[in-house]
């Protein structure tokens, strides 16, 4: 018996799979890693595909189909599989930028002879792109 899978040359699908924009492949890839991790969530809350169709009330068939990887799923259908599997499936969080005008930092020197040592040897700072300016002085 012969396991070795057997190579399929076709013309018709060589130009098939050449035309096919990047666009389209990326959603391809994305719907397919996006079924990956609904499956590996059914998987780690002990559900087999039969279960979990009757504790969410769906066919088998359709749970059959979401783990295909061509499924077009729906935002309400995205929630409600992430409630009930607890995995994050829509990133609907806003990240806000904030910006940092100015950092000022005042240190008391202990030795009040010497008021010219430098604060920047004690603070090791790199200026970040969301903050202006740094200010260093003592007491």
């Amino acid at each position: 018996m012969n396991n070795k899978p057997r190579t399929y040359k076709s013309p018709i699908l060589s130009e098939l799979i050449e035309n096919i924009s990047q666009e389209e492949l990326e959603k391809t890839e994305s719907k397919m890693r996006l079924a990956v991790k609904i499956a590996d969530a059914i998987k780690a809350k002990g559900y087999g595909k039969t279960e979990f169709a009757k504790k969410i009330k769906k066919n088998n068939s359709e749970i059959s189909k979401w783990l295909s990887g061509t499924h077009n799923f729906t935002h309400d259908t995205l929630i409600l599989l992430q409630k009930e599997l607890d995995v994050n499936l829509v990133n609907s969080v806003i990240n806000e930028k904030i910006e940092i005008k100015n950092i000022h930092i005042v240190a008391q020197s202990s030795n009040s002879s010497n008021n010219n040592f430098n604060l920047s040897r004690i603070f090791n700072f790199k200026k970040t792109v969301y903050v202006n300016t740094y200010s260093l002085s003592t007491i």
